[in-house]
């Protein structure tokens, strides 16, 4: 039987405050409520604290002032894999995960169920993306309370290529809300970001004596993108700014919604996004700043994104340089909250909450990454890549593209070139031939579900 019988005895809404687990934020105070607010195509050029010039950003900037502003955190180059990885801990390419009527996500105990079993009240707030059959619904998946789209916004509409996104008006996309199990009809795209943030901070006021895990997963910045009335027109960088300038209001809202209810000292709250920016889509997408490559790919602006932890009086404001992958956030709020990473799940997760408490260097120091197959890995400061592609598709047509082979592979030390400008597989033949062969193990245990080396 699965766990979810017990996990319902539980109790939705119970307060459970008790000390336990290997946690030291438990030692300080009770468990902390958890905001995980996940944009949806944001770029790690596209914020002022990330050295964006192009994007008004103030509420985040002074948020990763006053926290942990990571810049080594790398999701998955694409919406649902990076949002499987998330929920469930595990690298999302092992067989069985991926797809929207997963068995294998089934069978998976969600961050959520683990939260909800600690009794936190749990919510969905944005985008699910991970199906919804049976098992794979968010009401199936832990959640209490699912207000959002099952996918995402692009999937009721024209052809979703350039000339749509700048031609067709708000109206012809059809993108229903959902709220728990029912659908309500169609939601307006300019009222998504506006909606999900005032249904937040509802939440936190009508909640705020009980723990509260909420995932607020955003449904901008993602093509077709349009911001409400009191933003439309006026950003210096267009729609797309005018877009950034409304989920920055959001996070602003958020910030002060828990301060106003008391529960700033007791309240982490985490920024960052999906995967990264649709560069390919010109003015309606953003821009991975220093990093080479965009959504879709492997290179390091495919996956590597903000990343914003705050939560004052528990860790120390900082820049962070430690390399951390999202499916290391399950383990990470497992030992925050002093929850038990259950035998055999989340197999690919790494607890960083030494490394936001106190500094302490990551656990994690492997990766392999992929966008459909496997087509890079990284190692300590080294990556290399197998092959590559430059975006998706073609934007016009939506003719797909291919990705290029690598025989010899190309390699580059990400901690020195950030960029990925200078192949140095030449220099460095044992290196490469060192990662090859770590690569060909990690694909191995990926298809075996076997636990991956850090």
């Amino acid at each position: 039987m699965k766990r979810r019988d017990f996990l319902k005895a539980a109790g939705c809404w119970a307060v459970a405050f008790g000390v336990t687990g290997r946690s030291r934020a438990a030692k300080r105070t009770d468990r902390p409520n958890i905001i995980y607010i996940l944009a949806d195509d944001l770029g790690y050029g596209d914020l002022g604290c990330y050295g964006g010039k192009l994007n008004a950003t103030p509420n985040i900037d002074r948020m990763a002032g006053g926290g942990v502003r990571f810049t080594d955190f790398h999701a998955a180059s694409w919406c649902a894999p990076s949002r499987i990885s998330l929920m469930t801990g595990c690298h999302p390419n092992r067989p069985g995960l991926m797809g929207r009527n997963s068995a294998r996500l089934s069978d998976r105990i969600t961050i959520a169920e683990m939260l909800r079993e600690q009794g936190y009240a749990t919510a969905l707030i944005g985008k699910w993306h991970l199906g919804m059959g049976k098992g794979t619904h968010p009401l199936d998946q832990g959640f209490d309370y699912w207000f959002g789209t099952r996918g995402s916004n692009d999937w009721d509409g024209p052809r979703p290529n350039y000339g749509s996104f700048k031609n067709a008006p708000e109206s012809a996309w059809k993108t229903p809300l959902y709220v728990n199990r029912q659908r309500k009809g169609v939601i307006r795209q300019s009222l998504f970001t506006q909606r999900y943030t005032k249904e937040v901070v509802r939440l936190i006021r009508e909640n705020k004596d009980k723990p509260q895990f909420i995932y607020l997963a955003h449904n901008m910045p993602h093509v077709p993108i349009f911001a409400s009335e009191k933003f439309r027109g006026k950003s210096a960088n267009g729609v797309y700014g005018d877009v950034i300038a409304e989920l920055d209001w959001s996070v602003g809202e958020i910030i002060r919604a828990v301060k106003d209810a008391g529960l700033s000292d007791k309240t982490l709250i985490v920024f960052t996004s999906d995967n990264g920016p649709w560069t390919m889509f010109k003015e309606f997408g953003g821009l991975a700043g220093p990093l080479r490559g965009e959504k879709s790919t492997t290179w390091e602006g495919g996956q590597r994104v903000p990343c914003v932890f705050y939560w004052p009086g528990a860790i120390k404001p900082m820049v962070n340089s430690e390399f951390m992958v999202n499916c290391d956030v399950y383990a990470t709020l497992a030992g925050l909250t002093g929850s038990t990473v259950k035998k055999g799940q989340a197999i690919d997760s790494n607890d960083m909450s030494g490394v936001l408490l106190s500094g302490d260097k990551s656990p994690r120091t492997r990766h392999i990454f992929y966008h459909h197959k496997a087509m890079a890995y990284r190692s300590g400061d080294y990556k290399v890549h197998f092959s590559t592609r430059r975006r998706t598709r073609d934007p016009e047509t939506g003719k797909g593209e291919p990705s290029k082979p690598h025989n010899p592979p190309l390699l580059f030390n990400v901690k020195k070139d950030i960029a990925e400008s200078r192949n140095i597989a030449a220099d460095h033949p044992r290196i490469v031939e060192r990662l090859t062969k770590e690569f060909k193990q990690a694909q191995a245990a990926i298809r075996n579900w076997e636990k991956l080396p850090g």
